[in-house]
């Protein structure tokens, strides 16, 4: 994986998805992460269950891109939980939920992973694993190139049978997503906006979501995104950054507060 080229891109002044997701979701913590810099204070267990299961995911599809043996079902645990266990040894302690545990975690891990290998499908090409882009943005009224370059990975790159790319993008989920969130993640936009300025035309965007509930449960949409959508992303990414450079960063107190990585620090802040 492209770990070099990962690290070299997100070293230079930039805006990523998660950013602006972030800024979104509680302009505060958007404050804390990417203002302040401020060393987080715990991790949900929900993202580095996550974590682990892109990187297995990653593993897979590499294998594929390298014309390898497909990996089983064993491999792909064995990377998965290798990777769970390093992240519970870093410092910055991982919140549990009430009825979950470390060993509960991969058990349901494994389960979500036999049925990816029963369910997914096996693309004809696989072009590329964890691939970065940066790209530049264009502030839409005036034209003017922003400071900040738009940069991100793609989970993986397909090349169909008809020679069009495709985007995969993998998640991990409690519950099905709603029609609304499908029509309007604005993650699957801005990849249909970059695909053509990397060299993948006109990309569409394929979501993978692995089920983590009492039966694990695969799902794929690929929803199709119009230039109007495009227009509207390109529109919050310049209007989220233009309210950074004003540093409007106030508090939204809604679900996520409780899982949040800097809850002691807006307590005290307030």
């Amino acid at each position: 994986m492209n770990q070099a080229a990962i690290k070299q891109i997100f070293a230079e002044e930039h805006v990523s998805y998660s950013a602006i997701s972030k800024y979104k979701m509680c302009p505060r913590s958007y404050r804390f992460r990417y203002v302040d810099r401020a060393a987080p204070e715990t991790r949900a267990s929900a993202l580095v269950f996550g974590s682990s299961i892109h990187e297995s995911l990653a593993h897979f599809y590499g294998k594929l891109r390298d014309n390898e043996p497909e990996p089983s079902l064993e491999e792909l645990t064995k990377v998965f939980s290798e990777y769970f266990n390093i992240e519970l040894t870093k410092p910055v302690p991982v919140i549990f939920g009430e009825k979950e545990s470390a060993e509960g975690l991969i058990e349901t891990g494994t389960e979500m992973l036999r049925v990816f290998l029963e369910e997914a499908e096996r693309p004809h090409r696989v072009v590329a694993v964890e691939s970065p882009f940066s790209v530049e943005l264009i502030d839409p009224e005036t034209g003017e190139v922003l400071p900040p370059r738009l940069v991100g990975v793609f989970d993986a790159v397909v090349q169909d049978a008809d020679g069009r790319f495709r985007i995969l993008e993998h998640k991990t989920a409690g519950k099905r997503w709603a029609q609304s969130r499908i029509e309007n993640d604005m993650q699957i936009t801005a990849y249909t906006h970059v695909a053509p300025l990397v060299g993948y035309g006109n990309a569409d965007v394929t979501i993978q979501i692995l089920l983590k509930q009492k039966k694990a449960a695969f799902e794929t949409y690929s929803p199709t995104r119009t230039d109007s959508d495009r227009a509207d992303f390109i529109e919050t990414a310049v209007g989220i950054l233009r309210a950074v450079e004003a540093e409007a960063f106030y508090p939204n107190r809604d679900w996520q507060c409780k899982s949040c990585s800097f809850a002691g620090r807006c307590r005290c802040g307030r």
